[in-house]
């Protein structure tokens, strides 16, 4: 059956971009090239002929016009779609937009050391695109993809779902700062969430207990307060519960989710006097976000843990 063929959306052009960048195989160029090889630097001709091999190992094209290879950091060919390349009109303006995009965000910069040129077509992969192409993870930069991790949380709520969504949008519109407050907004959302689930299970199981916490609960403000609340009271009947399920998240909770809460309330309106003062590093906000998704699914895992017990 011939293959069906389409043009690439806007991710499908970055992943194949930032997968390409890290790629160490030798099979996606006909002298077995890589950016990786090379010291992580090149030229854009070089990107994009390399980008085309792995598209159509990973059949995004459909073998049409042969692949040509060519001298590292050469002239390269002009891509015109049906001519010199599979990609179609739609995919080459796509590429275009996203180097670019790549370029403004920091992870690949203008000019290379060595037998190259100082500005573009020569560019070389920066610390912070290292990074990038480090990290197995969904990466904030993919938007639909990050979500959709998100959305696959059993039981998260909308509130939850709309601050990370805005937490998004900050960091790819280069608002650091910005991004992580939505993240600590989202994560007191969580800590709300837990409280209730938690009075809940424990009106149902430790009667004493949860007298105890509603009471203190009730006369706190700031959500700092609340998170120690809250580890008080799962400190208190932690080594008590008997079911392997929850015996199972323990470590967890423990490794990810109390460290993580500290890092969102560095920059919360409760955590912060003088907002003007916190300069976040891209890399150190991108670290928050890929542990962020680890952080959702172990407190959600709690939460529905105490719905259903």
């Amino acid at each position: 059956m011939e293959m069906e063929t389409r043009d690439l959306s806007s991710i499908e052009i970055r992943s194949l971009m930032l997968d390409t960048l890290a790629y160490d195989g030798d099979d996606i160029d006909a002298e077995g090239k890589t950016f990786k090889s090379y010291g992580y630097q090149g030229t854009q001709s070089d990107l994009y002929r390399l980008m085309e091999g792995l598209a159509i190992k990973r059949g995004l094209l459909k073998l049409d016009i042969p692949l040509r290879g060519s001298a590292w950091s050469g002239d390269g060919i002009i891509l015109y779609p049906q001519s010199t390349t599979n990609f179609s009109f739609s995919d080459i303006q796509n590429i275009y937009e996203q180097f670019h995009l790549l370029l403004n965000q920091g992870i690949i910069a203008p000019g290379a050391v060595g037998n190259y040129g100082q500005n573009l077509p020569d560019f070389h992969v920066t610390k912070y695109g290292l990074r990038c192409l480090e990290e197995h993870e969904i990466l904030p930069y993919d938007v639909d993809g990050y979500l959709r991790r998100i959305n696959s949380i059993p039981s998260i709520s909308k509130w939850v779902e709309f601050y990370i969504k805005e937490a998004l949008q900050c960091y790819n519109a280069n608002c650091m700062e910005a991004a992580v407050i939505m993240l600590g907004l989202s994560s007191e959302k969580i800590l709300d969430e837990q409280i209730d689930a938690l009075l809940r299970y424990l009106y149902r199981n430790y009667t004493d207990e949860f007298s105890l916490m509603q009471t203190e609960v009730s006369n706190i403000r700031f959500a700092s307060a609340k998170f120690n609340c809250y580890k008080k009271y799962f400190d208190m009947i932690k080594n008590n519960i008997s079911d392997q399920t929850f015996k199972d998240m323990l470590p967890l909770v423990d490794r990810v989710s109390f460290q993580a809460y500290a890092n969102f309330t560095r920059i919360t309106r409760n955590g912060l006097a003088h907002p003007s003062d916190t300069k976040m590093e891209r890399i150190e906000v991108l670290m928050i976000f890929i542990s962020f998704i680890k952080y959702c699914q172990t407190q959600y895992g709690f939460i529905n843990y105490y719905i259903n017990n």
